[in-house]
């Protein structure tokens, strides 16, 4: 009878010990790590360089710094799970916040934080007061008002995968476009390798000196990193009036007569092509966004009275602006409602502004199709008080209700609408066809 028993004691420890997904730890097992108000228990099958958390809590930092960021440990005999307890300043009963926010974001092979490796779209709520959202056009999942006790999440997969990330040195050449005829824009990289941190590129003087000497605009910059395939980055001005991202590059589209966003604003992906060169050197075709610093710029304060129409409609959205201009300084907790189609704003008149959904008071339902605009008063006489701003809204639409996919045969039409080509969104006007970023591809 000892002799069974043992056996029984031993099966059943065994059990314990090599659970998997589908033996879910409880709450009485995860009492011992609760150690705070808010607990999150995941399921990974593989932590290859760890887990951390980031969040409310921490304000959601940018770098791998161990003091704000929260490791995850197993949970003893759940082999699998992994476990974090932790406090949060941000009020969950603040809907407007959306209560509190926390993801698992794995290491990399490094050791460091990476934005690359979030958590999967297709995560699973097991239970805990929670809820997953999707983010960043379906590539990711959002945690958000999470409530005081424990949440069990179960990680399907990651939006990459550090445990089989191939990575390799890469050497990057980028030709930066001349600012002002004369000056150039000193440029950086940043991706999620290094934590979308301003890091500038290192110009090699005897490039730049030999493209001068040959008459050719732009000054030519070098640098090398290691990172894993699929990283995503962009350029930006390493200039200390470009830290917050206000001077990114510019592409001019001659059919529009407009310059907008380089790559339509999309992230730039690493793949196995390790010896990078980007000449954008050409000022007549590529620049910056701020090729005069704002010291140069006579501003001007007016309030905007903004009248919008063809607003879009999105289940409960609530259509609101989002920006530059004192009241709400990019605050998402801060945006200003449209009611009505008509808005007053005080703003200067180099502000910029977003449209996007009250409701989510965050970026996931920001409205397709029109860009990042600035408030213009250059055509205001002198003594202005008031500006006025007239915006159509009739070729967009809120992120979370993008056409469904599977379109096939599209016929273009002069009439305005939206359409999906293998799986890309398209809007399509006077029979030319757009992407999301309001760039012509057709």
């Amino acid at each position: 009878m000892k002799k069974l028993f043992a056996f029984v004691a031993a099966a059943l420890f065994s059990v314990a010990t090599f659970a998997s997904r589908e033996v879910v730890p409880s709450d009485a097992d995860l009492a011992s790590y609760a150690t705070k108000t808010y607990t999150m228990c995941i399921y990974n099958e593989s932590a290859c360089n760890g887990i951390v958390l980031n969040g409310t809590y921490a304000g959601w930092p940018n770098a791998a710094d161990h003091a704000t960021l929260l490791d995850f440990v197993a949970v003893d005999g759940f082999e699998g799970w992994y476990v974090v307890s932790w406090e949060d300043a941000t009020d969950p009963a603040d809907a407007e916040h959306g209560g509190v926010q926390a993801k698992p974001i794995q290491l990399d092979g490094s050791g460091l934080f990476n934005w690359d490796y979030q958590l999967g779209p297709d995560a699973e709520l097991i239970r805990g007061n929670a809820e997953l959202l999707p983010g960043n056009n379906g590539t990711e999942v959002d945690i958000k008002n999470i409530q005081p006790g424990i949440v069990v999440i179960d990680v399907k997969s990651w939006k990459n995968n550090p445990c089989t990330a191939v990575y390799h040195v890469y050497n990057v050449t980028f030709i930066s476009p001349d600012c002002n005829d004369e000056d150039y824009v000193v440029p950086a990289i940043s991706g999620g390798f290094n934590g979308w941190a301003q890091e500038a590129l290192t110009m090699n003087e005897l490039k730049t000196a030999e493209r001068q000497q040959a008459n050719l605009p732009g000054a030519v910059f070098e640098i090398s990193f290691k990172a894993a395939e699929g990283s995503e980055f962009k350029f930006r001005s390493a200039e200390e009036w470009g830290k917050n991202w206000t001077n990114e590059l510019k592409e001019y589209n001659a059919e529009e007569d407009a310059w907008n966003a380089y790559n339509g604003g999309a992230n730039l992906v690493l793949g196995a092509e390790t010896d990078l060169e980007f000449d954008l050197g050409d000022p007549t075709k590529y620049s910056w966004n701020n090729c005069e610093k704002p010291i140069e710029i006579e501003e001007k304060e007016f309030d905007y009275a903004i009248t919008v129409a063809n607003a879009p409609v999105c289940g409960e959205a609530v259509l609101a602006i989002v920006g530059g201009f004192e009241a709400c300084g990019w605050d998402i907790a801060k945006p200003v409602e449209v009611v009505n189609g008509a808005v007053t704003i005080h703003a200067k008149n180099i502000d910029e502004f977003k449209f996007l959904d009250k409701t989510t008071g965050d970026w996931n339902n920001e409205v397709i199709g029109f860009a990042q605009t600035t408030f213009y008063a250059a055509d205001l006489a002198d003594g202005a008080e008031d500006g006025k701003i007239a915006i159509d809204l009739a070729d967009t639409y809120f992120a979370a209700c993008a056409p469904e996919e599977g379109i096939e045969n599209v016929t273009l039409t002069e009439k305005a609408h939206k359409v999906v080509v293998d799986g890309v969104l398209y809007i399509v006007r006077d029979n030319k066809m757009y992407n999301a970023q309001g760039v012509q591809v057709r």
